[in-house]
């Protein structure tokens, strides 16, 4: 048969002392100002890009169409056509 030992830590010393605390406590807070700075970059340089972009697209195929619609192509015939019907 086979046994399994399990150890346990039997010292004196509390599990949660001040350097884990303190690690923790740092760990926390890298990860919050990580989080700001994201948040600004995004706020602040990605935000107004896109927005500046999209401007920019919304003019640049404004203007397309418009000069699609009034340049007509040289190799179609613009004519107006009547039906007549005859009975």
């Amino acid at each position: 048969m086979d046994y399994a030992v399990f150890r346990t830590r039997t010292t004196n010393t509390p599990s949660g002392g001040f350097l884990s605390i303190l690690v923790r406590m740092v760990a926390v807070a890298a990860a919050g100002v990580a989080l700001l700075a994201m948040m600004l970059i995004g706020l602040f340089v990605v935000l107004p890009l896109l927005l500046a972009g999209g401007t920019a697209l919304y003019f640049y195929l404004r203007r397309r169409v418009r000069r699609a619609r009034n340049h007509s192509q040289d190799d179609v015939i613009d004519a107006e056509y009547t039906v007549i019907d005859r009975r």
